[in-house]
Formats: C-alpha cells, sequence, structure tokens
C-alpha cells in the first residue's frame, strides 16, 4: 500500500495560505511559475542539474517530474531504439531495440588470474550528459538543449510534457487567420486595437507600422486589375481598418511597468520572487530550446513558429500555432486554493482571473477598454489543471496502489447557470510510451485534492501521468503537465530445475544482463550467496552453472528487484572435480553471451 506522505511537486504548495499574494511577483514580470514548466533556459546541464529534476522526487525543483532514473532507463530494455533515441551504442543490439550494451560499456581489465588474461568489467559511467547531450553552435552557444531533441519534440508533440498550457502545432486546434479563410469570416476575425502583439515592443515608427498592417491585410488589399465591386468594398474596408488602428494604436502603460496590448507585459524577464529563478524573456526562451534552430539537429525549421511572409513582430498568428484560443484563455491558477470564478482571481496569477489579465493583453488603445464578459463564450471554459504534490510517482506491479494527488484546477467553479461543475468530469490520466491512454475516475475530488485508486492490473512500464478533464474551448480536453510515473515489473521465480550443476530458473521481471562484476544482475545460491555463471539470461528464463555447488536456495538479482526461491536439487559436482577446459569454456560462453 502506498504512503500518504506528499512528496511535493516544486513552485507550487499544496496548502496556499491567505497571504498568499505576499509571496508572489504582484504585479509581474515576470510571471509567478505556478503552472508548467519554469520559464527558464535550461543551459549548461550537468548530471547534478539533471537529477535536480528528474532524480529524487521529494526534492525536485521542477515540475516535469521524476521517477528514479535507473528505472525508468531499464524500462526500455527490449522497446525500439527510435531515430531520435539517445542510446550511445545502437549499433550493439542485435535486433533494433534496446539492451544493456547500447547504453552501458563494458571495460576490460587486466588480469593474469583469469583464463582469458583478463574480465571484462560493467563501466559505473552514469553521466547523464554522456548520452543526452546538448548542442552548441561553433561560438560555443546553445543552441538546443536535450529536451527539445526527443522523439516527441521532433514530433511536434508537445502535449506529452507541457500538457494543454500549450497546442500542438500541427493539429487542428483552431488559428482564426484571415489569410487561411478569407472567404470565411465566422473562421477568423481580422487584425485589431483589441489582437494582442506578441513581442517586447512595438513598432519605432508608423511607417513600420503600415508595413507590418498591409501585409497582414494583404488578402484584401491585392485585388486585380479589373476587381469586382466586391474586392473593391473589401480593399476600401481594410484600408479603413488600417489607417483607424495608426490613428489610435497607442498602447497605455500599466501597473506592471510595461506597455499592455502585448504578451510581454508579463511575460518578460526578471526574478521569480517565489523561487528566487532568473526567469527570461520570451524569444529566448523559445530560441534556446533549439526547435527551429539551425544546426541544432531539429527537423523543424523556423517556419514552425514564424511565418515567412508576414513580419512575426506584428502577427499574433505564428505564436497561435502553439498559443492557441483553446490553451490561452483556459489557464488559470488557483491563489487563493478555494477555486476557481473566471473573472474574480487574483490578478496576474493567468489569463482569465480578472479583468486586469484581459487588459494586459488586449488593451492596445488609451481610448479603447476591454472588459470581461460573462457572455464571452472563453469565459466560460474550463481551466487547465496543475499537479502540486503527489504520494508516489513509482509503484510495482501486480499491487494496489491509492494516489494522493494536490494541485489547483480540479474542477471549475460554476461562473454562471450555463455552466456547472458537475457538467463536467475530471479523471486521472496514464499515458503509455506509444501514446495509448488509459483513463481512471477518481474516489474522491475537489478543487485541489484527488484521489484514486489503481488496479493491480496495470501492465508494468514507463507513464506519464496527469490530470484531465473535459469542458474545454470547442469541447476540447484540457489536462495538465505530465508527471513520469513507473510501474515496476514484479521480479518472481515460478520454477527451479536442476540438471547436475546447471540451473534453469524460470519467472518474471528478471529484466536485462550484463555478466561483469558491479552490473547488479547475478545469480548466487546458498546462505552464503556464491555466484553462479549465467550461460543465458531473458526476462523470464535464466539457465546458470552453480559449479561450486547448488544451496538451498537461489537468489535472482535483476535490475528491477530480488527474488529468491528455495530449491531442492541436491549438491552438485565442485568446480575443482571438472577438467579445466571445462572452466575455460564456461566462462567464455558467459561472457559470449553477455555482449550479444
Amino acid at each position: 500500500m502506498a504512503g500518504n506522505t506528499l512528496r511535493y511537486l516544486p513552485l507550487a504548495f499544496a496548502t496556499i495560505l491567505a497571504s498568499f499574494t505576499a509571496w508572489a511577483s504582484i504585479p509581474p514580470p515576470p510571471v509567478n511559475q505556478y503552472l508548467g514548466i519554469p520559464d527558464i533556459r535550461f543551459k549548461q546541464m550537468t548530471s547534478h542539474t539533471c537529477l535536480g529534476c528528474h532524480g529524487d522526487p521529494a526534492n525536485a525543483v521542477a515540475p516535469v517530474k521524476t521517477g528514479y532514473l535507473p528505472d525508468r532507463h531499464h524500462l526500455r530494455i527490449d522497446t525500439p531504439i527510435g531515430e531520435y533515441s539517445a542510446s550511445p551504442y545502437p549499433e550493439k543490439s542485435p535486433d533494433g531495440k534496446h539492451k544493456c550494451l547500447t547504453c552501458h560499456l563494458l571495460d576490460w581489465v587486466t588480469d593474469s588470474s583469469q583464463p582469458a588474461g583478463g574480465v571484462f568489467r560493467f563501466s559505473k559511467n552514469r553521466d547523464c550528459m554522456t548520452c543526452h547531450t546538448q548542442k552548441e553552435n561553433q561560438r560555443g552557444e546553445l543552441i538546443a538543449t536535450v529536451h527539445h531533441l526527443t522523439d516527441s519534440a521532433q514530433q511536434a508533440n508537445c502535449h506529452v510534457c507541457h500538457g494543454s498550457l500549450i497546442d500542438n502545432p500541427n493539429d487542428d486546434h483552431r488559428i482564426p487567420d484571415p489569410a487561411s479563410y478569407p472567404d470565411d469570416e465566422e473562421s477568423h476575425y481580422d487584425i485589431s486595437l483589441t489582437t494582442p502583439w506578441p513581442g517586447a515592443g512595438f513598432y519605432n515608427s508608423r511607417v513600420q507600422l503600415r508595413s507590418a498592417l498591409e501585409a497582414s491585410f494583404s488578402y484584401k488589399l491585392d485585388i486585380p486589375f479589373s476587381p469586382t465591386e466586391e474586392q473593391i468594398r473589401k480593399k476600401e474596408q481594410a484600408e479603413a481598418q488600417i489607417n483607424y488602428i495608426l490613428e489610435n494604436f497607442d498602447p497605455p502603460i500599466g501597473e506592471t511597468g510595461r506597455r499592455m496590448g502585448n504578451c510581454a507585459y508579463c511575460h518578460f524577464s526578471g526574478t521569480d520572487d517565489v523561487t528566487g529563478k532568473s526567469i527570461n524573456i520570451n524569444y529566448v526562451n523559445h530560441h534556446g530550446t533549439g526547435v527551429g534552430q539551425p544546426g541544432s539537429g531539429s527537423v523543424h525549421g523556423c517556419g514552425l513558429c514564424h511565418q515567412p511572409y508576414v513580419p512575426p513582430d506584428f502577427t499574433i498568428r505564428g505564436c497561435e500555432r502553439c498559443h492557441g484560443i483553446s490553451s490561452l484563455h483556459s489557464i488559470e491558477y488557483d491563489a487563493n486554493g478555494d477555486g476557481i470564478v473566471v473573472g474574480e482571481e487574483e490578478p496576474y496569477f493567468g489569463h482569465i482571473g480578472n479583468p486586469k489579465n484581459c487588459d494586459g493583453c488586449h488593451k492596445n488603445s488609451q481610448n479603447e477598454m476591454v472588459a470581461i464578459s460573462m457572455d464571452f463564450p472563453f469565459a466560460s471554459t474550463a481551466v487547465i489543471p496543475g499537479i502540486s504534490g503527489i504520494n508516489e510517482t513509482s509503484i510495482t506491479a501486480n499491487s494496489q496502489t491509492r494516489l494522493i494527488l494536490t494541485g489547483s484546477g480540479f474542477i471549475d467553479t460554476p461562473v454562471s447557470e450555463r455552466v456547472e461543475s458537475g457538467e463536467r468530469s475530471t479523471w486521472l490520466r496514464l499515458i503509455r510510451i506509444d501514446g495509448t491512454t488509459i483513463d481512471i475516475s477518481p474516489d474522491l475530488l475537489s478543487a485541489t485534492h484527488m484521489e484514486v485508486a489503481l488496479p493491480a492490473d496495470l501492465e508494468s512500464g514507463s507513464y506519464s501521468l496527469a490530470v484531465a478533464k473535459s469542458g474545454g474551448a470547442f469541447d476540447t480536453s484540457l489536462i495538465s503537465t505530465t508527471i513520469n510515473f513507473l510501474i515496476k515489473p514484479d521480479v518472481t521465480i515460478d520454477g527451479i530445475a536442476c540438471s547436475a550443476n546447471i540451473i534453469t530458473i524460470t519467472g518474471s521481471a528478471f529484466g536485462g544482463h550484463l555478466n561483469s562484476e558491479g552490473s547488479g544482475t547475478a545469480v548466487t545460491t546458498g546462505a552464503d550467496l556464491k555466484a553462479c555463471a549465467v550461460n543465458s539470461w531473458t526476462d523470464s528464463k535464466i539457465i546458470a552453472d552453480c559449479s561450486s555447488g547448488i544451496g538451498d536456495s537461489i537468489q535472482v538479482d535483476g535490475v528491477f528487484g530480488t527474488a529468491t526461491a528455495d530449491v531442492e536439487c541436491g549438491t552438485a559436482t565442485s568446480s575443482h572435480d571438472q577438467p579445466n577446459w571445462w572452466s575455460i569454456w564456461s566462462w567464455w560462453a558467459s561472457w559470449s553471451w553477455s555482449i550479444r
């Protein structure tokens, strides 16, 4: 049974005091780092910094999450080596699947006492950066982190780590781009004084601004030599709209000290008051991932985010490739721990909790005020849940476990008679490596607390765990950022058969094997744990030579644990009764099998 002590994941608290705002950047920048992955650049990584997030769950410092690393890696044994795998020695696999030797080295150690004049010993080099390398350009500047060169990142499957806080760039989420839907006005809206403007600043001159606007309205302005009356009408309409924006575009200075109407009003560089972390401006974070950067090894180019024919500092459409309506209008943190009411929350903890948040993005005019409305379609969307604590991140298969999660936004507080929390469901989602999902309903649920009984028949493996809920914009489901969750196989010995000094062990979850000193995989016998030479080893069957004698018990040490069983095979012939060639052949057979 799982323990009930919560292991707190960082940058959020399970219990929030009434005086919470004293522990926050009010107003930003920078944005408080309570939801998602911190707005920092993961550079100059070492094994020590890797383990800060991926090591001990109780002490991790970023919510990307955990799971004991050796177990996560060992669960990849006999799974396919992907195109972007970090496995350093894929050529050592006979079948294209991960083996012990595709990650671990065997070092030859000279030893005159051994029949072959030496032995292979397990190399204990476990430096993360040996396999997960960062990319630098010729000037030594970091151009790609290890996170965005993975299979998921190369497939632009951002949800795997980020959840619904961003949109996958190549999915079918709605981007209201007029150029894409020129004849369907219900599917787009034009650039206006209420359209957020990305970037850290604004155009320095009206000439630059007019050029950018004309590029964005080109689908209306570029009419044929002999236009129709409708084309002339639309061109005149676009010209009038451009002139109106030019005359009125003068974003006011807000209480953050920055101009309203763009992402950088809140998302700017600074020091997070809660964690003390130095937070980067947006373009530093985005370019620092390596996605689309020349020479990074990424399959993506600049076009993943930037539209080549529209000024990227003006149009919001490029940003909406990953930050669309469905994600931006669902982000809110429960600063007071009493549930989220859209429009009535503390300012600067999300996008839809307070009218000040709306102004930060949409108020691009001194004369135009954008007020939140309960009738606005996005005001009734569910908020993206966030996980701040979980009592277990690793369990053993065939065991009944009760997970306890704390966080924010697990259920929504109703904002009108149209929207009731009872109409929306929330569940726990487990995502396998192959992308298939398992959804489990909770036993207990509140806005900040969830308890789930995991079924005992879940298959062993490495999962991503998230809280999911229905009710997002356009009837989408929303999921939190994910936590690495492990179900370790249960090591068992089901049967033992003996033939002289050869012993055959059947069971389950033996895992991979390296027949080398210090590898942690071995077969031993008797109370004194004498080692047996392994002739063959699979996940369910081991054949070993216990030439020193078979005791009354056999112990199998596997990568996922240890199993012991009693045995009644009698005493085998000792090694000194065998001819000398026998010991040499036995050693050679064992070693050659280990490197196959």
